[in-house]
């Protein structure tokens, strides 16, 4: 009887040892977890955002980042137990605008590249965004276990998080590894530009555009949740040549030069109604472009009135209000005052503003009353006749490179036979 009791009260310990010591981990995501106001909750975790000392007004948990401006305060609670650790990793380095750098005074807190991690033991945690903007895409809060103990890392990862294929050329899939034993689950959110099987093997679909393929992994006994991603964007060529004079109704890149590299804008994400036009860089000054394009990047210039109209392949219109400098976007059309240069730059004015690149450091279109610091006037490049973005197809552009697959996904030759995928689709050889 007493030694039963006593191997009892061992499994009661061990049981109430094994509570104390469990761990939670939540992570917020942004653009999947977000929240319109001031405070967002998941798992018994609260992020809460103060505007503190900040000049520009109070940060984001509703976008694609979370953005605390400088001055921001950000505030990590629990109501389930003692944080132990919290993870930020941000879109830049170190103590560079954006980056997990400004946190930097924070007690028990350090960064290293693009990771802030903070250790220690309470139920909230304040964060200040000192010296600039802190731009963060994930926040992972982890309750329990000792002060900066976590559990291991999932380590999902595929060999390449970004795949550029150009359609008619073989495709091969970026192999994927992980340390959990939990279970990885794939997924795709646009088949008919990628699959993926169960093994993590990722084969082409019929169409083109940009499909995200996703492993995900539960938490488990040994190993933390874990995710990783593989963008697949199947594209074609696109070409535009520099244009000296406009003609009504013709699609044209706005392109700028300057040190020696050539930058054109892209149209700002579907969902926004306002935005700088930010810009993919081509090395040298170039006359012409070949755009590796899975969509539109172009604006159509039209005839309005006593000017042309910007419009982008969202059906949207640039247009300038009275207090920014980034571009408004609306429904209806709106004259831009155009006049050439002879150094092959337009000036396109609308509301007094007109068009320009770089501004400072910036790598991005914005339109001043007056020259800023080392900006320079646009020049627009016009699409070559016969080429074309997807968004301009009516009808689906198929993906052909006659690669087989089998259905596990592994490649293989012309003289396999049985069940096979190829183009997409599914097809038996005999």
């Amino acid at each position: 009887m007493i030694k039963t009791l006593r191997f009892t009260l061992m499994a009661v310990m061990m049981l109430i040892c094994g509570a104390i010591s469990a761990q939670t981990v939540v992570t917020f995501t942004a653009g999947t977890d977000k929240s319109e106001g001031a405070t967002l909750t998941k798992g018994g975790i609260t992020l809460t955002l103060d505007k503190g000392t900040s000049t520009s007004g109070l940060g984001k948990l509703a976008t694609t980042e979370y953005r605390l401006y400088k001055g921001n305060v950000l505030t990590v609670s629990s109501t389930i137990g003692d944080i132990t650790n919290i993870e930020f990793t941000c879109t830049a380095k170190n103590t560079a605008k954006y980056g997990p750098g400004c946190f930097a005074s924070q007690t028990g807190y350090t960064f290293e590249g693009t990771v802030g991690t903070w250790v220690g033991s309470a139920t909230s945690v304040d964060f200040t965004a000192e010296t600039a903007q802190v731009r963060a895409k994930t926040i992972k809060v982890t309750i329990g276990g000792a002060a900066g103990e976590t559990k291991k890392a999932a380590k999902l990862a595929f060999s390449e998080e970004k795949v550029n294929h150009e359609v008619g050329t073989d495709f091969t899939s970026p192999t994927f590894s992980w340390e959990t034993t939990a279970t990885v689950k794939f997924s795709s959110d646009n088949e008919a530009v990628a699959t993926v099987n169960a093994e993590g093997v990722i084969a082409l679909g019929t169409e083109e555009g940009k499909a995200v393929i996703t492993a995900e992994a539960a938490e488990n006994d040994k190993y933390a949740a874990g995710k990783a991603t593989c963008t697949i964007y199947v594209w074609h060529y696109v070409t535009y040549k520099k244009a000296t004079e406009i003609e009504s109704g013709k699609k044209y890149l706005i392109v700028a030069q300057r040190d020696g590299n050539t930058y054109y804008a892209m149209p700002q994400k579907e969902t926004a109604n306002y935005g700088y036009l930010y810009t993919q860089m081509k090395e040298g000054t170039l006359d012409e472009l070949k755009i590796e394009s899975s969509y539109d990047d172009n604006f159509v210039f039209a005839k309005y009135e006593d000017g042309y109209s910007i419009q982008d392949c969202y059906g949207r219109y640039l247009y300038m209000d009275d207090e920014h400098a980034a571009f408004q976007l609306g429904k209806e059309p709106v004259a831009w005052e155009l006049e050439a240069s002879d150094n092959g730059t337009f000036s396109l004015t609308n509301n007094g503003k007109f068009i320009q690149f770089g501004q400072g450091t910036f790598t991005s279109f914005g339109a001043y009353a007056i020259m800023q610091d080392i900006t320079v006037l646009p020049m627009l490049f016009k699409m070559v006749e016969g080429t074309t973005g997807i968004n301009n197809i009516q009808t689906t552009t198929a993906v052909k490179n006659n690669v087989m697959y089998n259905i596990a996904g592994q490649r293989v030759n012309k003289d396999y036979k049985g069940l096979v995928i190829m183009n997409g689709k599914k097809m038996m050889v005999k």
